[in-house]
């Protein structure tokens, strides 16, 4: 059987993720471009129920496992209005243990990277990308070591990547006036598997357990607001947020910054090239689905792959099979997601008139919460 050669630049979790899930398929080689990840030690991702098997299967975890906390229940508190609303979800809702799995990502990318390290099937190098030369029959990645041919290059080298400006692949990219700052908190009140998710008037501020008496915060506000905070306003904001659901709060004095900004991409290939994860799709941190929607690429690029056994997986027939059919995906999860966004952060009528009457159905119709639901974790998929 004819070995095919693919490229993966890009050594994060998703570049990581999908080059183990491709070394399993016969006729493929695999070649990792990247160094060894770092992430913030208290920067977490919650992997939806419907995708944490992948990781069952590529590195044995286990749900319980004391560094994965379980998302049972998740609670959103509206204070944009003088009337506090707030709505409950509960995975048993959907007959489910839990909606997510949250998970450290220093810890998984560690994991991720033993993993490749052992495995026989990757060749991984630290390389950097120089250049690239795309056409019908081939791809050539010119590197900091010389030039390397391949039968199809994977960019999953992030929101700034340099695969989809090589391969000239349009995008559009908007960044928002507000920013984004995680760290960690304890508290006094166990959390009890439960994700607290608090609207105001321009800012967001979501709790998502780690351990029974920790969470990860996500909080989103205007950008000259985060950047003066120290870590007294900061902690004093948290706990005046969240006291009432946690008992008293106390903020790790280390926390990250990052911008808010959103990138679609026009289409996900060209020739010999596809994208997958944020250098494709970036949102803003709502509803778990960043990391998510790039894992639904490696699944469908996967399972396109072992449909066609012993195919060449660079051919134009797969790769616009792979366009359409995450398309439509990544398009609703993009639309939905600056929808929500927009409504949080803006005051405009049009806006608040949107999310009261998405509150109103939410807390009256059982059948719009579960549609909501499983659509949210792509049950219906």
């Amino acid at each position: 059987m004819q070995k095919y050669k693919i490229a993966i630049v890009g050594s994060g979790i998703i570049g990581m993720t999908l080059a183990l899930q491709l070394s399993t398929i016969n006729h493929i080689n695999i070649t990792l471009f990247g160094k060894k990840p770092k992430y913030s030690e208290f920067k977490t991702t919650a992997i939806l129920a419907t995708s944490f098997n992948l990781y069952e299967r590529l590195l044995g975890l286990d749900k319980s496992q004391l560094q994965i906390s379980k998302l049972k229940k998740f609670k959103i508190i509206d204070e944009l209005k003088t009337k506090k609303k707030i709505i409950d979800f509960d995975a048993e809702e959907i007959n489910l243990d839990s909606f997510a799995y949250n998970i450290r990502d220093n810890f998984l990318a560690d994991r991720l990277y033993k993993e490749i390290r052992n495995n026989d099937s990757i060749i991984f190098k630290g390389e950097f990308i120089e250049g690239l030369e795309d056409n019908l029959n081939s791809t050539i990645l010119n590197t900091s070591d010389g030039a390397a041919e391949f039968d199809l290059v994977i960019g999953a080298d992030g929101r700034n990547s340099i695969i989809r400006e090589l391969a000239e692949i349009n995008y559009s990219k908007k960044t928002y006036k507000e920013s984004i700052l995680v760290t960690e908190i304890d508290h006094s009140i166990p959390n009890n598997n439960t994700s607290f998710e608090i609207h105001r008037n321009g800012s967001l501020l979501t709790s998502v357990p780690t351990s029974n008496k920790k969470s990860a915060i996500v909080m989103i506000d205007d950008s000259e607001k985060i950047d003066s905070l120290d870590w007294d306003n900061l902690n004093k904001i948290i706990n005046d947020s969240l006291s009432t659901y946690l008992g008293n709060t106390i903020t790790n004095n280390k926390y990250s910054i990052l911008p808010s900004e959103t990138i679609n991409v026009e289409k996900l290939y060209r020739n010999r090239v596809i994208l997958v994860g944020e250098s494709a799709h970036v949102i803003p941190p709502i509803g778990a689905q960043g990391l998510n929607l790039g894992l639904r690429d490696i699944i469908t690029f996967s399972n396109l792959l072992l449909d066609n056994d012993a195919k060449d997986p660079g051919t134009k027939s797969i790769l616009s099979s792979y366009n359409n059919m995450r398309w439509l995906d990544i398009y609703k999860r993009y639309k939905s997601v600056n929808l929500l966004y927009q409504s949080m952060m803006n005051n405009n009528v049009g806006y608040s008139a949107v999310r009261n009457i998405g509150f109103l159905t939410l807390n009256r119709s059982r059948r719009i919460r579960n549609i909501l639901l499983t659509e949210g974790l792509s049950l219906n998929k």
